[in-house]
């Protein structure tokens, strides 16, 4: 049987903890495979990922700030809406899109429903761990799945300052 790889390009949030440690504890397995994200173009809006990863060098440095609501609950899926910079999010999509680029709704899953489920307890749980937020991006990264496995990093592109996902970096930066 052949496998199936599968891109995207992704904006992480690394250092939301409560947001992670509820994933990991009410939807384990999802945890496991990705990073809390913002999906930002999907395998079939790219017909040339090294032209895309081009274009989004070319607008190094960049920032898309989002706000994100309270938590959404749609039977078993659980996710942080985007209330601010909807807006921003279409048009740095429109600048890295060779095609035009479809409206997208930007969010963070916390329990995706294809492997987890949500119970009223759960959602209390989550709904009373999570306010709104505001978080600024200044990296994109292309990540790649087999079949259903872990995604894992292909690149990273912006201009943080930040070591990569699952990286120890020990040095000291400057600032």
């Amino acid at each position: 049987m052949e496998s199936m790889n599968r891109r995207q390009a992704s904006l992480y949030l690394p250092d939301q903890f409560q947001i992670e440690s509820l994933r990991f504890r009410h939807n384990p397995t999802q945890a496991r495979l990705i990073p809390a994200h913002v999906t930002l173009c999907r395998e079939d809006e790219v017909a040339d990922w090294d032209a895309f990863r081009a274009r989004l060098e070319s607008l190094c440095p960049f920032e898309i700030t989002l706000g994100f609501g309270v938590p959404v609950r749609d039977n078993d899926f659980v996710f942080l809406p985007v209330g601010a910079g909807h807006d921003d999010f279409h048009e740095f999509r429109c600048a890295i899109l060779t095609k035009e680029a479809r409206k997208q709704t930007p969010h963070v899953t916390i329990i995706h429903p294809r492997n987890g489920t949500c119970t009223d307890q759960i959602f209390a749980d989550i709904s009373a761990t999570i306010s709104s937020f505001q978080y600024t991006f200044r990296d994109v990264m292309l990540i790649e799945q087999e079949d259903d496995g872990v995604w894992n990093l292909i690149s990273r592109v912006g201009n943080s300052n930040e070591p990569e996902p699952g990286v120890q970096d020990d040095e000291p930066r400057s600032g």
